[in-house]
C-alpha cells in the first residue's frame, strides 16, 4: 500500500518570493528555491542522506512533488527510532542557537 504524507511549504522569508521551506509534522525537512530557470530542492535533516535527496525541477510544484517523493523513500527506509534521534538533534541545535543568541 502506498503511504500518503502531508507536506506544507511556506516562504522562508516574507520578502523573498522564490525560497520555500518544506515542513513535515512540524519539522522543517528541506527547501525549494529558484535557481536560474529551474527550482532546486533538497532534504535537510540532521542525518546521513543519499545523493538523490537533492535535485532540480522545472516548476515550484514539481520541486515540492519531487522532494515529497524523496522524503517518502527516506521515511520508508528509516526506522522511527532513527528519525526520532534526528528530531532530537534538531531540537538540541535550535536550543543552542537560542542560547547563543541571548548572549549578544
Amino acid at each position: 500500500m502506498k503511504q500518503t504524507i502531508s507536506l506544507n511549504a511556506k516562504l522562508r522569508w516574507p520578502d523573498v518570493k522564490d525560497h520555500y521551506v518544506v515542513i513535515y509534522e512540524g519539522h522543517v525537512i528541506g527547501n525549494v528555491h529558484r535557481s536560474g530557470d529551474s527550482w532546486s530542492w533538497s532534504i535537510s535533516v540532521p542525518m546521513a542522506l543519499p545523493d538523490w535527496s537533492t535535485g532540480h525541477a522545472p516548476t515550484l510544484h514539481d520541486g515540492i512533488k519531487a522532494l515529497g517523493g524523496a522524503w517518502t523513500k527516506i521515511l520508508n527506509a528509516t526506522s522511527p527510532e532513527r528519525l526520532q534521534r534526528a528530531w532530537d538533534l534538531e531540537k538540541a541545535a535550535e536550543a543552542r542557537s537560542k542560547d547563543s543568541g541571548s548572549d549578544k
